[in-house]
């Protein structure tokens, strides 16, 4: 059922969490996990200096493509089919539109994303992914200490 497992990593703990289960669900399933990472371009996109943009964009993509080295490793360990995705935009609608595109069986994230605050229930990623959605998404809540 789970053959093409999505899950989006922003780098934080909570991202890799989620890396985690979704690994666990491509090894059980047999599944491919893409995992995917957004540069949150849009809230840099006002900037008047594109020096400055450039910078912090390119900062972006280079954290990006580390957040996804961890998982490649893990899913590596795990001997689970895997690739990875690093695209610009919106994180909730690039989620959504790169799962729908390459017909994704379920979508997996964290609950809360690295600039989450204990007073929401789900990170605005989060919930902009749950609720516009066509395809299944699990969220993977915060590990309790």
């Amino acid at each position: 059922m789970f053959e093409k497992i999505l899950v989006a990593t922003d780098g934080s703990e909570h991202g890799y969490r989620a890396a985690r289960v979704a690994l666990e669900l491509g090894k059980i399933s047999g599944g491919k996990v893409t995992a995917i990472y957004v540069a949150d371009t849009v809230k840099t996109s006002h900037l008047p200096d594109d020096m400055l943009l450039f910078s912090i964009r390119e900062l972006l993509l280079k954290e990006g493509k580390e957040a996804l080295k961890q998982v490649e490793s893990l899913a590596q360990e795990k001997g689970v089919a895997f690739e990875s995705l690093v695209v610009e935009g919106n994180p909730g609608s690039e989620i959504i539109r790169s799962a729908e595109a390459s017909g994704m069986d379920i979508i997996i994230l964290g609950a809360v994303g690295r600039t989450g605050l204990d007073k929401f229930l789900l990170g605005s990623v989060a919930e902009k992914v749950v609720r516009n959605s066509k395809i299944p998404v699990l969220t993977v809540p915060r590990e309790q200490t």
